[in-house]
């Protein structure tokens, strides 16, 4: 069995979960909500109450749109979706209706701009180090992740130039005294070995990027954030599963009232006859 069929096979299983759950008695009242990924159930569970909600990951945001137009159009009105945003608020995108994106590139950024990143660098941090994370953390990986994120975009406009899962990104960063550094010249190195054309000027095409925005929110992407979150924990043996994991536990059902996701949520909630949250949620 090829891919392709495995694929559609693997979505064609899911909505016949998604279907016969919709139709059990206890949930005649709920809203279903379609993510991404597993990690996101794990966040969006706690938001979100189980009284009003279901929530079921697809495994990527093209079986998300998928499941979601054939849902909607099988006539299941109290089912959306949510993903992340990726580049779609820089490409002024149009989603398709009823699917609700994060107000930043994806739910990592939220989470790192909310109070959750201060609450992993109290957990994990040395102190020696502490000081000097708690002032130059944040902007020092934006500024690392900024230059991967305008390549991530890139990459995406030309569909898919480069597989970034092939890409060794730790080889790219180094620690020295509570500092780490990420080295460009090698990353390009490593992505341009994917190409025949390996004389790619890559940083023309930043440089055009760059004049369409610079919004480090937008742009980076917040497992490249991550990633080089841990590598500042790496010799305590923090890696960047367990700091996604930290900076889900710190964020708060106050962080997420802040949003537009928060507000489009509850505006389409009230059109429509759901509810989304526990009243005593804060």
């Amino acid at each position: 069995m090829n891919s392709l069929q495995e694929v559609a096979n693997e979505l064609t299983s899911k909505l016949v979960e998604i279907r016969l759950s919709i139709h059990h008695e206890q949930n005649k009242d709920k809203v279903f909500i379609l993510l991404e990924g597993e990690t996101d159930i794990k966040l969006f569970r706690k938001i979100f109450s189980y009284n009003y909600t279901d929530t079921t990951s697809l495994k990527g945001k093209d079986k998300l749109n998928e499941a979601l137009s054939i849902l909607r159009n099988e006539g299941y009105l109290q089912v959306i979706g949510i993903r992340d945003a990726d580049f779609e608020h820089l490409e002024e995108n149009m989603p398709i209706e009823h699917l609700f994106l994060t107000d930043y590139h994806d739910m990592e950024i939220e989470m790192i701009e909310s109070d959750a990143l201060q609450a992993v660098i109290d957990e994990f941090s040395t102190t020696e180090c502490y000081p000097i994370l708690c002032q130059n953390l944040k902007n020092s990986i934006y500024d690392m992740a900024l230059y991967l994120g305008y390549i991530r975009w890139y990459s995406e406009k030309e569909n898919g130039l480069f597989n970034f899962k092939r890409v060794p990104f730790n080889s790219c960063i180094d620690y020295n005294s509570c500092q780490i550094s990420f080295d460009k010249e090698k990353l390009v190195e490593l992505l341009l070995e994917q190409l025949e054309n390996r004389e790619l000027n890559l940083e023309i095409a930043i440089d055009t990027l760059k004049n369409i925005s610079t919004d480090r929110l937008q742009i980076c992407n917040g497992h490249d954030l991550t990633l080089l979150i841990s590598n500042y924990f790496s010799r305590r043996n923090i890696n960047q599963n367990k700091i996604e994991e930290a900076l889900r536990l710190s964020y708060h059902f106050r962080y997420f009232k802040n949003t537009n996701l928060f507000q489009d949520l509850k505006l389409w909630g009230e059109s429509n006859g759901y509810k989304f949250f526990d009243e005593n949620l804060d």
